[in-house]
């Protein structure tokens, strides 16, 4: 039976980064992934899945080496984010800070992120990886990891990482609860021209059911997260595009970036939920990316909470930590104590925009009016940009 340093389950965006960060680590590794393996190209169709990448996580990636293998046409930086809500004159707006980093981060989608981790994957000989199978059953006692794979395979390891998403089956089997909250919305994406608009700015309109974000891909092209009640998304998935060009228009309101909107892709939408794994690891099993935490998609901030998880959790493991029961236990009790307590903050920082935003309450409303405004003008302004990229 083959043994590794580290097996990863799950070769999505947080999962491949692992990888990356495990081998540079000098540990070997082998990165199981269910799906066939990316083969995104440059003129690949584009993934309506889209990520707003935080200049510091931006930083971390260059320095794993995979930045230098996005497909750099595909990506697109953004160095302004304003925030309105359009019913009443609150705003906010957000700047890069140029005196320590050139943007507020970059736009690239989900599949471009995987195919660059995959890619400097190639160049490290002490990375394995299996693709089309999954892990049927794992042993998690004492001082290492077994797994029997679909196709009945075993291997073993002194520990596991599970990244496999919301619906980790990993996580069930050593089981790990979670506690789901429904927003009773679904985020609809799609690709968007929009003429003359603004160069490298984000946007992010509230509206009554829910906000819409409007991130820049370049070339005038937008990458859209309309948050929608469940009993209307299914009339803006079907409506023709001329209908939902328009309805883009009225969610943004009068704003400057809303004449000449132009859909450019399939649209298609999928449920929003906020998830809370109680724990992030059991013995030598650990939790990483959405198999620990899921959030509201605002501004398509997500995948910076998993790279933040990927970063602590290779700042507190080497090979002599894995080699050490005591000191491993150690080390992801703290590991989870600081990742359950940050995304923790990020998440309900967004549930509440997300409550405070969706209805016109009459309370709600001149609380929120008076929030941002104040908000725009004070240091916490800071506070919430150090949230939605960490």
């Amino acid at each position: 039976m083959k043994k590794f340093d580290l097996i990863i389950s799950g070769g999505g965006m947080v999962g491949s980064i692992s990888a990356v960060a495990a081998c540079q680590s000098g540990l070997s590794v082998l990165l199981i992934e269910s799906n066939k393996s990316p083969f995104l190209t440059e003129n690949s169709d584009m993934d309506l899945r889209v990520s707003a990448v935080s200049w510091q996580n931006i930083e971390y990636l260059k320095k794993l080496g995979i930045f230098q293998n996005l497909y750099s046409n595909r990506i697109a930086p953004y160095s302004h984010m304003q925030v309105w809500d359009t019913r009443s004159q609150a705003h906010i707006n957000f700047d890069a800070d140029f005196s320590s980093q050139s943007c507020l981060g970059y736009l690239l989608e989900n599949n471009n992120l995987v195919q660059a981790a995959w890619k400097s994957l190639d160049s490290y000989p002490t990375c394995e990886i299996i693709t089309g199978h999954s892990i049927d059953s794992l042993e998690n006692t004492g001082s290492q990891v077994r797994v029997q794979l679909t196709d009945g395979h075993e291997f073993k390891s002194r520990a596991l990482i599970s990244a496999e998403g919301r619906k980790s089956k990993v996580r069930e089997f050593v089981n790990i609860k979670t506690t789901e909250n429904d927003y009773h919305q679904f985020g609809l994406v799609a690709y968007l021209s929009i003429k003359d608009a603004p160069e490298f700015t984000a946007f992010q309109a509230f509206n009554e059911g829910g906000p819409i974000g409007v991130l820049p891909m370049g070339d005038n092209l937008f990458s859209i997260v309309w948050s929608l009640p469940k009993d209307k998304v299914d009339y803006w998935l079907s409506c023709d595009e001329q209908t939902f060009e328009q309805g883009i228009v009225n969610a943004l309101s009068n704003h400057e970036i809303a004449p000449k909107v132009t859909l450019k892709s399939a649209r298609v939408a999928f449920p929003l939920t906020q998830l809370y794994a109680e724990r992030y690891f059991n013995n030598r099993v650990v939790l990483c990316g959405d198999s620990a935490h899921g959030v509201h998609p605002l501004a398509g901030q997500g995948v910076n909470l998993g790279i933040g998880d990927v970063q602590l959790l290779f700042e507190l493991l080497d090979s002599s930590v894995l080699k050490d029961d005591l000191l491993l236990h150690k080390n992801l009790r703290k590991y989870q104590r600081r990742r359950i307590s940050q995304v923790k903050e990020t998440s309900e920082m967004m549930s509440f925009l997300h409550h405070m935003f969706k209805d016109d309450n009459h309370i709600k409303k001149p609380l929120r009016s008076l929030g941002m405004n104040l908000i725009n003008q004070s240091p916490l302004k800071k506070w919430f940009m150090a949230q939605a990229g960490s």
